[in-house]
């Protein structure tokens, strides 16, 4: 099995997810009173915050699956991809934006330690 593909698709399709849920809450809102601002908020945050790192992370897997992985590079996939799903998690299950969780600070913490293991796996190609 291909992980890099994999982890690449699971992140497109928790963006696709966070993308339905937006518009979800954003009907939701017009007929429902009870659906706050704050709902709103939090939804499309944990939509854009998807959006700032998923496009990153597909790019560079599916560069560096174009050549044997190894497992040093499926792991980062794999930290990254359970990191953005934990991320988003966290952002949607708080009562605001404002409020913290693990699963919000260890899916972002994870996902600095990615992007920075990413890089320097792509600067090593270049050697």
């Amino acid at each position: 099995m291909n992980i890099l593909l994999l982890c690449s698709a699971i992140l497109v399709l928790l963006y696709a997810v966070l993308s339905l849920n937006v518009s979800r809450v954003r009907l939701k809102k017009r007929k429902d009173p009870e659906i706050t601002e704050a709902v709103l908020t939090k939804t499309v945050r944990a939509h854009g915050n998807a959006g700032e790192y998923v496009p990153v992370f597909v790019a560079a897997f599916l560069y560096l699956g174009t050549t044997p992985a190894g497992v040093a590079v499926s792991t980062i996939a794999i930290v990254a991809t359970a990191s953005r799903i934990a991320h988003a998690a966290g952002m949607l299950r708080a009562a605001s934006v404002n409020q913290r969780n693990a699963l919000r600070y260890y899916g972002a913490l994870g996902t600095y330690i990615s992007l920075l293991a990413v890089a320097v796996v792509l600067f090593q190609r270049l050697l």
